[in-house]
């Protein structure tokens, strides 16, 4: 409903009940999935008419303006005479009614009424069920991964299928030669090059962060177990150890999205992003690293982008190449990278 719709002249034929009648039908097909079609026993109910002549009534008598004259008019006045209420309605309903159709707002159907132009502004009951259906699968196989990410780990607390000394295996049982987790945060610890020498990271090994000062009373949150579980799924499906989802992890993916204004699509097309570049997937291993480098991957993916749509030597940009600009490259990237890793899944 757009939010100038009264202005249309076909709102202003049908007047104040006209426009009340056609909301009410309106909302009322949405919430019942009919596709524009609103029955005419509910066409008719939808709106209290009688009420409606009663508050007339009322109002005729407080002010004695002639629309009533107390009880010495009960005969001559039908708004005035509670006995009669019910045939004013139905003549005003029936009269708003037409008045709709006429107008073209509504059309007459075999069930009853149809609001014009329906499926043109709203989604059709099928399309509903089909997204309900999607969400419900979507929500099952959260559930599900959730459940499995919960499980404890063997209990050496090894990967089985790595061999001794092979650099991916936990502390006791490969101390030396592991350069690749920390045992503690399952953040990177080896000599890979920093994006950013200046950024500092000790908060992932128990240091602070700006933001950090928001109280940890973090709840179980849907959104947070999301992110938390893609990146680690991420990480894993990498080739690297799967990495403990830790308090630290939800708290900074909380602050991500509450604190620094990112939302779930958002947080996960960089997660497809980073994981899928050589690079950053080697220095983005958790969620704190992740949000602290959130804007370099941000500023690396306009880059990214830029360099593959500029043009050879001595022709010109095609239509919308702007290389100073960034303003929705971040997001046409995010979503190639997320593609791209759906693909190779």
């Amino acid at each position: 409903m757009s939010d100038d719709f009264y202005d249309h002249p076909k709102f202003q034929r049908v007047g104040a009940l006209g426009v009340a009648l056609w909301t009410s039908s309106l909302a009322w097909s949405n919430r019942n999935l009919t596709d524009g079609v609103v029955p005419r026993g509910v066409a008719r109910r939808l709106l209290d008419f009688e009420d409606v002549v009663a508050a007339i009534a009322a109002a005729g008598n407080a002010i004695g303006n002639g629309v009533t004259n107390g009880a010495g008019n009960r005969g001559g006045n039908p708004a005035g005479n509670p006995d009669d209420h019910a045939f004013t309605a139905a003549a005003l309903r029936t009269a708003t009614i037409s008045t709709l159709i006429a107008a073209g707002l509504w059309r007459e159907h075999p069930d009853g009424y149809l609001i014009h132009d329906y499926l043109d502004y709203q989604k059709s009951a099928e399309q509903i069920h089909a997204e309900r259906d999607k969400n419900a699968a979507r929500q099952r196989a959260f559930k599900e991964r959730r459940k499995q990410a919960r499980k404890p780990p063997p209990a050496d607390g090894n990967d089985p299928g790595n061999g001794e000394g092979n650099g991916v295996t936990n502390p006791p049982s490969n101390g030396d030669s592991n350069g690749i987790t920390h045992d503690v945060t399952n953040s990177p610890v080896t000599d890979a090059p920093n994006p950013n020498p200046n950024t500092p990271s000790s908060y992932e090994e128990g240091g602070e962060r700006p933001g950090s000062e928001i109280p940890d009373d973090t709840p179980e949150r849907e959104d947070i177990e999301q992110v938390c579980l893609a990146l680690a799924d991420a990480v894993e499906a990498n080739g690297s150890r799967r990495p403990n989802i830790t308090k630290t992890w939800r708290r900074e993916a909380r602050l991500l999205m509450d604190k620094d204004g990112r939302t779930v699509d958002q947080v996960l097309t960089a997660i497809a992003w980073c994981q899928a570049d050589p690079f950053w997937r080697a220095n983005v291993l958790s969620l704190p690293k992740l949000r602290e480098k959130y804007d370099q991957l941000r500023l690396a993916a306009q880059r990214q982008q830029v360099a593959a749509t500029r043009p050879p030597a001595g022709q010109s940009a095609g239509p919308g190449y702007d290389p100073t600009t960034g303003t929705d490259l971040f997001d046409r990237a995010m979503e190639r990278a997320e593609a791209l890793m759906k693909e190779d899944q």
